[in-house]
Formats: C-alpha cells, sequence, structure tokens
C-alpha cells in the first residue's frame, strides 16, 4: 500500500536513508543531516503542492518517495528509497507513477530529480519513465567524490 506521509514517519525516512546508503555506498553522517533537512523542510512548508509517500508492507515502512515544489513550474522529486527486501516487485514504478501522477494533478509542467551516477536501478527506472539527464556535475557529497546527475521530463496533461 502506498499512503502518504504522517508525522511518526519522520525518523523511518531519516533513518532508512541514513542506513541503507551508508551499508551501500559509504555515506556519512552528513547525509543523514541533509535527509533530516529535508523532511523537517516539507513538515514546516506544510505546502499542498508537495507530498511525501510511504510504502507499506504487512503494516511495515518499506520506501519512500517526495515531491517539493522548485518553481512554480517544476517539480523535483526526492527521498525516494527502496528497502532491499522490496527491490524487484514494481514497488519503485509505483511509488515513481505516484508522485508523478500528482505532479501532473498540481498543475507543474516539469519534474526533476538529482541523482548521483552511482545508483543504476534508479537511474535506468527514471529512463524508462521519460526522464533525461540534464546535467553532470562532480562534487564532494559524504567525504567521497561522486557524480551528480539532474534528470527531467515535461508532464503532459493529455
Amino acid at each position: 500500500m502506498i499512503r502518504t506521509f504522517k508525522p511518526t514517519d519522520k525518523d523511518y525516512i531519516i533513518q532508512s536513508h541514513y542506513k541503507l546508503y551508508h551499508n551501500e555506498f559509504q555515506y556519512d553522517l552528513s547525509f543523514r543531516d541533509f535527509i533530516a533537512d529535508s523532511v523537517t523542510g516539507f513538515m514546516d512548508r506544510s505546502n499542498p503542492r508537495e507530498n511525501i509517500w510511504i510504502l507499506e508492507i504487512n503494516g511495515k515502512q518499506k520506501g519512500s518517495i517526495s515531491i517539493k515544489e522548485a518553481d512554480d513550474d517544476t517539480a523535483q522529486l526526492g527521498l525516494f528509497l527502496l528497502d532491499p527486501s522490496t527491490r524487484g516487485c514494481g514497488y519503485g514504478q509505483k511509488l515513481l507513477e505516484t508522485a508523478i501522477d500528482f505532479c501532473k494533478e498540481a498543475g507543474y509542467e516539469n519534474v526533476i530529480l538529482w541523482t548521483n551516477s552511482e545508483l543504476t536501478a534508479a537511474r535506468k527506472l527514471y529512463q524508462r519513465n521519460g526522464f533525461e539527464r540534464t546535467e553532470t556535475r562532480v562534487r564532494l557529497l559524504s567525504n567521497k567524490e561522486r557524480t551528480e546527475e539532474q534528470w527531467a521530463r515535461p508532464l503532459s496533461f493529455c
């Protein structure tokens, strides 16, 4: 089941992102702080054009995705995570579709996201869903040089 965010999901989002990215890609505590700031910002803004969804399976949180307003015409996707136990089951596609449908309903014209080149499965999912890489930059993130990529797609209202 995909449901909307509740304040009690805050710790889950922060800890699950940190644990997964630390274990799989050696991200440091600065990444946890980045995620915490993102979730707190969402809660503080209370913007009706923004949302976070939680994937819940058998009563347990197993993933998330968010949309925040980048500008009047552009939404930014983020906080996209799937518990490793759910990968390959189509839940990532369902979360992405939920977020894109929300963007269309909210009247956005475009969706952007930032990811890292090492997240190959996510990048393939974005590409299958009409996103194209629009920018690449190398930055020091979590005490490691990483290649960040911006991906974007227009939204059709047909």
